[in-house]
C-alpha cells in the first residue's frame, strides 16, 4: 500500500474522531488539548491499525502524545 492511500485512510480515521489533522492542532495533545480519555485513545489506535492492516508495539505507542507523532510512527 502506497504511503499517499495509507495517509489517506489516517485521514478518514481521524476525522471520524473528530481530529483535525491541519496546522498546529496535529500537535496537539490527546489527553489534555483534545480531552480524549485512554479508552478513546485506544480505540483510535486499534482503529487505525486495523485501517492499515499493522500491528504496532505496545513500547512505542505508550510514547504517543499528539497525531504528528501517530502518523510518523503509522508511517514508518
Amino acid at each position: 500500500m502506497g504511503k499517499y492511500s495509507q495517509l489517506r485512510k489516517i485521514t478518514q480515521v481521524f476525522s471520524e474522531y473528530g481530529i483535525v489533522l491541519t496546522g498546529q492542532r496535529k500537535h496537539d495533545h490527546f489527553l489534555f488539548d483534545l480531552r480524549m480519555d485512554k479508552i478513546f485513545l485506544n480505540g483510535l489506535i486499534y482503529e487505525l491499525e486495523y485501517a492499515l492492516n499493522i500491528e504496532l508495539e505496545d513500547k512505542k505507542v505508550i510514547n504517543i502524545d499528539a497525531p504528528s507523532q501517530l502518523i510518523a510512527l503509522l508511517l514508518d
